[in-house]
């Protein structure tokens, strides 16, 4: 259980004065149990294949008998993928049911694939039925309501950092020395499909030598980009750190100039993103290079903390990397921004508003 929301969320409620488990995926990397900053974190563990029927029915029925074990007051789903269960254990208990929505989960709901109408029906049914629906920003919420013909909008709870980790996290002082007198580029998060990180490195061969790629993170395609960097002899310039723990990110984060998020619309929920490292990003006082999406279009122009890419060409892509360093005195002015913008962009901020939900169910 990695997953920086629902750790956040779970220690807020927890120093509120709930008290709460969480019921996650076991696999051989984490323990059964696990005892963490005032609650509990407990692990089932899948016998079977979970990309078949059996598999997902036989998982999903040992999520809801556990969970119903638990005889909660409030079942907190994250994610559509635990919503069916978490409402009826919630059913079997008498109890409320919050679905907290990371993301626009249903991307394409007009669509042939039964396998993807199942889920639009399943969410459509099931998000009439809960007593709260939370979810990560104004867009998708705006979304969920008029897609599902809501009576309520859905709240905004934003993955931001907290002010107190970002201001304990230090710059790591190894890679200071390792990129000393280089320009750091820096992407964070999975290394997967869908994020335009194929053509991020191919915008590389397009730097001088002054620029470096610092890619923090682990996924599906993290091999076939380091052979890719190597293909096009850029392993002087691209450096994989591979997973780092949440609570040392940050410190690997400020050692870079620039935090990137490279354009590729592929669908709305994509489109409609307010990804972790964003926040990050903000809260590591580093400039930022992302799409020109809604809601990163709309805090980049609010705070003038960076720029924005609107194409995904490589070579363009290099051109407005290099914008960011051509105006020294331009740049001075973006990283001074993001002390405004962190100070209204942290969980701080987002706690409270949890806090103040759960009180009102």
């Amino acid at each position: 259980m990695d997953d920086a929301r629902v750790l956040k969320e779970a220690t807020s409620l927890s120093e509120g004065g709930h008290e709460l488990v969480i019921w996650g995926i076991a696999d051989d990397e984490t323990p059964a149990f696990q005892q963490n900053n005032g609650f509990s974190i407990k692990r089932i563990s899948r016998q079977m294949k979970q990309n078949t029927l059996l598999g997902k029915l036989a998982y999903s029925s040992k999520f809801i008998y556990h969970s119903a074990k638990e005889k909660a007051d409030v079942y907190h789903a994250h994610d559509l993928s635990t919503l069916l269960e978490c409402y009826i254990a919630s059913k079997l208990n008498k109890s409320k049911v919050i679905y907290d929505s990371h993301e626009l989960y249903i991307r394409d709901f007009n669509n042939k694939n039964n396998y993807k109408n199942l889920y639009f029906y399943l969410e459509h049914f099931l998000i009439r039925k809960v007593n709260l629906v939370i979810t990560v920003n104004n867009l998708i919420s705006k979304e969920l309501q008029q897609r599902y013909k809501l009576e309520n909008v859905p709240s905004v709870i934003m993955n931001c950092p907290s002010l107190s980790n970002s201001e304990e996290c230090n710059r790591n002082d190894e890679l200071d020395s390792k990129y000393d007198g280089k320009n750091v580029i820096v992407f964070q998060g999975v290394i997967r499909e869908g994020l335009g990180l194929r053509n991020l490195i191919r915008s590389v061969a397009y730097l001088s030598d002054d620029y470096n790629l610092l890619m923090i993170g682990d996924g599906p395609i993290l091999d076939e980009l380091i052979d890719l960097s190597k293909e096009l002899s850029l392993d002087d310039k691209v450096h994989f750190t591979g997973k780092i723990p949440h609570e040392k990110l940050l410190s690997y984060t400020k050692n870079a100039h620039l935090g990137v998020i490279y354009p590729e619309k592929y669908n709305l929920s994509h489109y409609y993103m307010a990804p972790n490292k964003f926040f990050e990003y903000i809260h590591s006082n580093i400039p930022v290079l992302v799409p020109n999406y809604p809601f990163l279009k709309e805090n980049v122009l609010k705070y003038k903390i960076g720029l924005l890419a609107d194409n995904e060409n490589p070579e363009d892509f290099a051109k407005h990397i290099t914008q960011f360093f051509s105006n020294r005195e331009k740049y001075d002015e973006m990283k001074r921004n993001t002390e405004v913008a962190k100070n209204n962009l942290n969980w701080e901020n987002e706690e409270r508003k949890l806090l103040e939900l759960y009180s009102k169910l």
